[in-house]
């Protein structure tokens, strides 16, 4: 059984990327593709070093790369709703 919290990432304007599962305490710098639950952006999909935009807004999301062995999603932080855990 995991032991943590479904977070829902949405931009400043208000669209909604995904949901997240968050394992730890604290901001939410990284998210790993594989805990995504919900993803309204297509974000799973992507390749490495892809750049994806909020479909609303046109801002960038943050940056698709290898973490820890990982493929997960490094979040711009100006362009996320702060969410803390």
């Amino acid at each position: 059984m995991r032991v943590g919290k479904i977070v829902t990432i949405e931009c400043k304007c208000g669209y909604l990327f995904f949901r997240y599962f968050k394992a730890g305490k604290g901001k939410i710098i990284k998210c790993f593709i594989n805990r995504m639950e919900n993803d309204f952006v297509g974000v799973a999909n992507l390749p490495n070093f892809f750049k994806p935009l909020c479909p609303n807004c046109k801002k960038e999301i943050g940056i698709i790369m290898m973490v820890r062995g990982e493929v997960a999603i490094k979040l711009n932080q100006g362009t996320i709703k702060g969410v803390r855990v």
